[in-house]
């Protein structure tokens, strides 16, 4: 028998989802970042720009954003009007969280079977420069939302009981 515990799998299962949604993340925005400037240097100094950049750019910032979104979801860093949930008492707060969790969740459901939908109507439509499937960048849109469900299903609890995010280092979304 294993002597860890169901909880220290799934802690250990998060952690790898955290960490692995982030590296993919900073590596998106390291070769957008690369391309976009290499990029201007060579219109400006050679006088070449290079077409497919801006098009490759473009759908690495889309699937950023679905990707994104999650790790975003866990610090509370999406845009939330929490004054009735605050004004309220603790017992009604925490129905209410529940209740906003359940509509996250439904509507994130429903968006991932949209977007299966999308990328199977776009998967033989091409893109100008690239062509690229355009399916594989609407693929953005089930996998990136697949794993904000992920990221809500990890915090729910924590959120609905205390009403409590995640703490990222040097991030406090209640100070923007």
């Amino acid at each position: 028998m294993s002597s860890s515990s169901p909880n220290s799998k799934l802690d250990r299962l998060d952690k790898a989802l955290v960490a692995t949604n982030r590296w993919v993340l900073i590596g998106l925005v390291a070769v957008m970042s690369v391309l976009v400037i290499v990029n201007v240097i060579s219109r400006y100094v050679f006088g070449h720009s290079f077409p497919w950049v801006e098009e490759a750019t473009r759908y690495m910032m889309i699937w950023a954003a679905f990707l994104g979104a999650g790790p975003a979801l866990r610090v509370g860093g999406h845009i939330a009007i929490d004054t009735l949930v605050q004004a309220l008492p603790r017992a009604a707060a925490r129905v209410l969280r529940t209740v906003i969790v359940a509509l996250i969740a439904a509507i994130l459901v429903v968006l991932i079977w949209l977007g299966v939908e999308y990328v199977e109507f776009a998967w033989y439509q091409e893109s100008p420069v690239l062509s690229w499937s355009l399916g594989k960048v609407y693929l953005a849109l089930p996998v990136g939302l697949t794993l904000t469900l992920a990221h809500l299903a990890a915090i729910a609890r924590r959120w609905i009981v205390e009403g409590e995010y995640e703490q990222a280092d040097g991030f406090d979304p209640q100070a923007l």
